[in-house]
C-alpha cells in the first residue's frame, strides 16, 4: 500500500465514522467513496498479479559488439478493472539494468518490440526481473520477481586491423630462410652452388665429377605455428574502463587470430581462464569459435601471466611467432617475454592501457625494445 492509499482508507474511515455519528448524508457518501475506490484498486491490482504471464524471446544468441540485439516481451492478462502500466525491471545486454514502463491490455497480449545495445564484449543475461502492478488510483504496488530464466546473449568481438605477425627466420620462404630451417641430418637432394651458399654443403665427390660446385638440399621441417598468449587476468580500472580495456584486449586478440587464419597460418590460443582450454585452427572457419571464446572469458581470476609464459615456453620448438596481449605489464611479465623471444620466435607485445603510458610502462615498453621486441600500445 502506498502513503496516498492508506490516507484514502483513513480518510474513507473517518467520513463512515463522522456520518454514523451525526447522521451527514454527505460525509456518508465521501467515506463509501473512498472506501469503494480503495476496495476496486485492491482487486485490480490482486487480479493483474493473478492473471499475468510473461512471456520473452530474444532474437538471437550471439551479436557482434557495436550491434542491437532484438527482444520480445509478450503480456497477457485476465484483469477485468483497469490498472496502471506495468513496471518493468529489464537485465539488458550492456550489463546494467533499467525500469520500462508497459501499458498492458485488461483481455489478450500486448507485444512489445525492443532493441538493446551491445556496447561491450561478454555473455551477458537478458530478460525481466521483476514486475510491478499499480492501479490507476496510485493506492497500490505489488511487486514479484520472475521465475523465468534469463536469455544469455553472448556479444562478440570485433577484429580490430592488426598486420601481420612477423616470423622468425626458419619459417619464410625464401633460399636464405630455408637453410636456416634445414635439417641437417636428412639430405634430399642436390643442386648447383648459389651465393651464399656455405662450404660444408658442398657435395665434393659429385661436384669433382661434374666439374661444377654441387651442393646438398635437405629436407625442411614443417611450418611453425603462432602462438597466442592473452593476460585473462582482470584489468587495472573498473566500471566502464574496465569494460573498455576487455573490448580492446580481445578485439586486437581476435584481430591477430583473423591475420593468421586468413593467410593459412596455424594459430594456437590456449586460454587459461576459469576454464582453461586451448583452440587452433589453419582456416578463416576456425576463427568463429575463437571469438566466442574470448567473449566467454570473465576477466575475473587472478593470474599469474609471467608463470603462463614461461609455460609456454616448452612449445617453442614449433612457434615461429608468438603474440602477448595485456593489460597489466611489470616487471616480472616484461622479464618473462623477453626469456620467451630468446627462444627463438619473432614476438609483439601489445599493452593495454587508457591514454598515455606511465613512467613505469614507458620504461617497460622501452626495455622490450631494446630486446629487439615489436610492441605496440593500444589505447582502450
Amino acid at each position: 500500500m502506498t502513503a496516498r492509499g492508506f490516507y484514502t482508507l483513513l480518510f474513507g474511515s473517518v467520513m463512515l465514522v463522522t456520518a454514523l455519528s451525526v447522521g451527514s448524508a454527505g460525509a456518508f457518501l465521501l467515506g463509501a467513496a473512498a472506501l469503494i475506490a480503495w476496495l476496486l484498486a485492491v482487486l485490480s491490482v490482486l487480479l493483474a498479479a493473478c492473471t499475468c504471464r510473461l512471456s520473452q524471446q530474444a532474437g538471437c544468441a550471439e551479436v557482434s559488439r557495436g550491434d542491437s540485439c532484438p527482444y520480445t516481451l509478450s503480456v497477457s492478462m485476465l484483469a477485468p478493472l483497469p490498472i496502471a502500466p506495468l513496471s518493468l525491471r529489464v537485465a539488458t545486454p550492456n550489463g546494467r539494468q533499467s525500469e520500462f514502463l508497459l501499458p498492458a491490455r485488461l483481455f489478450g497480449t500486448t507485444a512489445s518490440d525492443n532493441a538493446f545495445p551491445c556496447p561491450h564484449v561478454g555473455v551477458f543475461e537478458l530478460g525481466v526481473l521483476r514486475v510491478a502492478f499499480g492501479d490507476v488510483f496510485g493506492f497500490f504496488s505489488l511487486a514479484h520477481s520472475v521465475k523465468s530464466p534469463l536469455i544469455p546473449v553472448t556479444v562478440l568481438p570485433v577484429p580490430r586491423e592488426t598486420r601481420p605477425l612477423k616470423t622468425s627466420p626458419g619459417e619464410g620462404e625464401s633460399t636464405s630462410a630455408q637453410r636456416a630451417q634445414a635439417d641437417r641430418t636428412t639430405p634430399a637432394d642436390t643442386r648447383a652452388w648459389q651465393e651464399g651458399d656455405e662450404l660444408k654443403r658442398v657435395h665434393w665427390k659429385l661436384s669433382m665429377r661434374r666439374q661444377a660446385l654441387m651442393v646438398h638440399t635437405y629436407e625442411t621441417p614443417q611450418r611453425p605455428d603462432a602462438l597466442i598468449l592473452l593476460d585473462l587476468a582482470p584489468p587495472p580500472a573498473q566500471g566502464a574502463l574496465r569494460a573498455g580495456m576487455i573490448d580492446a584486449l580481445t578485439e586486437t586478440c581476435a584481430g591477430v587470430l583473423k591475420s593468421l587464419l586468413d593467410a593459412r597460418r596455424i594459430a594456437r590460443l590456449p586460454l587459461s581462464g576459469d576454464h582453461p582450454r586451448e583452440l587452433s585452427g589453419q582456416e578463416p572457419q576456425a576463427l568463429a569459435p575463437m571469438l566466442r571464446a574470448l567473449a566467454q572469458e570473465s576477466f575475473t581470476r587472478p593470474s599469474d601471466f609471467a608463470r603462463v609464459l614461461l609455460l609456454a615456453s616448452r612449445r617453442m620448438r614449433r612457434t615461429g611467432s608468438t603474440a602477448i596481449l595485456t593489460a597489466n605489464l611489470t616487471p616480472h611479465i616484461a622479464d618473462a617475454v623477453i626469456a620467451l623471444s630468446r627462444m627463438g620466435p619473432r614476438t609483439r607485445v601489445y599493452l593495454i592501457a587508457p591514454g598515455a603510458l606511465s613512467q613505469e610502462q614507458a620504461q617497460l615498453v622501452h626495455l622490450l625494445e631494446t630486446c629487439d621486441i615489436e610492441t605496440h600500445h593500444v589505447s582502450a
